[in-house]
């Protein structure tokens, strides 16, 4: 866990102690901000655009890019990585389904076959049980619906005709009828909403960040800044970018937060700072215990050498406040 680095309601959810002088990250769910106004191209520099205006994306593989964009009011950058869903599936790596306990997001990359990975969920403080209801191949990890989170990842759709993968907003008048036609469902906070509004209270401590967002073409964006950064500001920022979010999902704080990725063409696991040293407080091999993987689907194969880029189950238990 990240105690250091996480706020006062991250950290109630765990059973842990306030940290003193230390304000929740997380505002209630009805307190919106609006959107900023995207950029124009009227004298200010773009931060995370090219010369010619487009978004700076390497082309991994089909259906799998990576970016760097900086971030403004320091030399940080925001890493994402877009995934296709209908090129790549999802996979919720729990050790409470296996019991071999928590790995590195390394070590479940190798062992499952994963092209990358990140954070699935915060986590309680037995080290296994997500925050959030979680569930995922026939396993439940957490049965229970917890209502001040507004964010569901959800994969393997149970019927033809629906998207691969999605976040469902819990905004959405049928968002229960959504997540329950998925096979694969991750509930977090919320960081923006599927109207492009920040769902954060400015101010609060500085922490590295992972989030998992749906951009406006349906992709899957899997989001890091190591540097730690405050969580509306990271939140207004992902707005300002060429990156389309709707819903943007937390899902870890810390030195827990990572981000792997195990392309051919790319190799890279980043992990988490702590806040108030900016010195690094676990190392890049954070043991985690559920993981969101992505895999190349069945019949996908290997990218050929000229698609690879150059190197570079359960009903639902409804838990009021589940703290």
């Amino acid at each position: 866990m990240a105690p250091e680095a996480a706020a006062e309601a991250l950290r109630a959810d765990r059973g842990l102690a306030p940290l003193p002088s230390q304000a929740p990250p997380a505002a209630p769910e009805e307190s919106a901000t609006p959107a900023p106004k995207s950029r124009n191209a009227s004298g200010k520099k773009r931060i995370g655009i090219d010369a010619e205006g487009g978004a700076q994306w390497l082309t991994l593989e089909p259906g799998l890019e990576f970016g760097e964009f900086r971030l403004e009011g320091g030399d940080f950058r925001l890493t994402a990585l877009r995934i296709d869903p209908e090129k790549f599936e999802f996979e919720l790596c729990a050790s409470s389904a296996d019991g071999k306990g928590p790995r590195t997001l390394d070590a479940w990359g190798e062992e499952r076959g994963l092209v990358a990975a990140i954070n699935a969920s915060m986590y309680r403080e037995d080290g296994s049980t997500s925050t959030g209801y979680m569930r995922g191949a026939g396993h439940v990890n957490n049965g229970r619906l917890v209502d001040r989170f507004g964010a569901f990842f959800v994969a393997g759709p149970k019927t033809a005709g629906l998207p691969a993968a999605a976040i469902v907003d819990r905004d959405m008048p049928d968002w229960k009828e959504r997540i329950g036609q998925y096979d694969l469902v991750i509930q977090n906070y919320r960081m923006i909403n599927a109207d492009r509004r920040i769902l954060w209270s400015p101010g609060g401590p500085l922490y590295s960040i992972s989030a998992v967002a749906q951009d406006g073409e349906g992709r899957i964006l899997f989001l890091h800044s190591r540097a730690p950064v405050e969580a509306y500001a990271f939140a207004q920022q992902l707005l300002h970018l060429p990156l389309d979010v709707r819903t943007v999902m937390y899902v870890e704080g810390g030195a827990q937060a990572g981000l792997l990725v195990r392309s051919h063409s790319l190799r890279r696991e980043m992990g988490g700072m702590h806040a108030p040293s900016l010195l690094v407080t676990g190392n890049l091999k954070a043991q985690l215990p559920n993981v969101l993987g992505v895999r190349r689907k069945d019949g996908a194969g290997q990218p050929s050498a000229a698609t690879v880029a150059a190197p570079a189950a359960s009903s639902l238990e409804t838990a009021p406040a589940d703290r």
